[in-house]
């Protein structure tokens, strides 16, 4: 156990074994309850560009074959990390590192390796994490909700859109002057320039 606790603080593994202390004691606060689950994870968005593809992109389809955005981002580092971490103890704790020159080679190898192995560990869970965040534009649309304001037309009207907690309080416009305060509306579509859906009375569709 000492050797092992030696090794993991000394070169070549002490880089990977600072990346495994970082992902551990990120899961410990999402079991306590003082961080968040989706705290770190980002939305990394690697469509390729309509204008064309460019140099950028092409690295992003690169990202995209290691599942990164497939997978949380915690959960792909927490599984390159110990690889890294888990090759580094087994093959280099050995190794006589005099400069960052000797490291290099291990550091490369050790590298290569743990992402075709994270590749290999995540490809399973991909789509098991795809999810479309509550209350967005488009989620909300061809749903009904009910007027508050006394009237709506082309420059003011409210609504409430019931959700599992408390309503959603909306901005809404419509042609149709007969749409008074209870009555029931379908979104129909939205004007980001004024951040207000468009309804239709929902007794007055076919």
């Amino acid at each position: 156990m000492i050797e092992l606790l030696h090794a993991s603080l000394n070169w070549p593994t002490l880089p990977a074994t600072v990346l495994v202390a970082i992902c551990v004691l990120y899961w410990l606060s999402v079991i306590v309850g003082v961080l968040d689950f989706d705290l770190l994870d980002f939305d990394l968005d690697f469509d390729i560009s309509a204008d064309g593809p460019s140099i950028l992109d092409f690295g992003f389809i690169g990202l995209r074959f290691l599942n990164l955005g497939e997978v949380p981002i915690m959960v792909w580092l927490s599984i390159f990390s110990l690889s890294m971490w888990l090759l580094s103890i087994n093959f280099d704790s050995k190794a006589e590192i005099q400069s960052f020159m000797d490291y290099l080679p291990l550091f490369l190898r050790n590298l290569g390796i743990s992402l075709v192995v994270t590749k290999l560990v995540t490809q399973p869970f991909k789509g098991y994490f795809q999810f479309t965040p509550p209350n967005q534009i488009e989620t909300l649309l061809g749903k009904s909700c009910r007027v508050t304001s006394s009237t709506v037309n082309e420059k003011f009207g409210q609504a409430e859109l019931e959700t599992e907690g408390a309503p959603l309080k909306l901005h809404i416009r419509s042609e149709d002057e007969t749409i008074q305060k209870g009555d029931l509306v379908r979104l129909a579509d939205y004007n980001q320039e004024t951040q207000a859906f468009y309804v239709v009375k929902i007794n007055q569709e076919s």
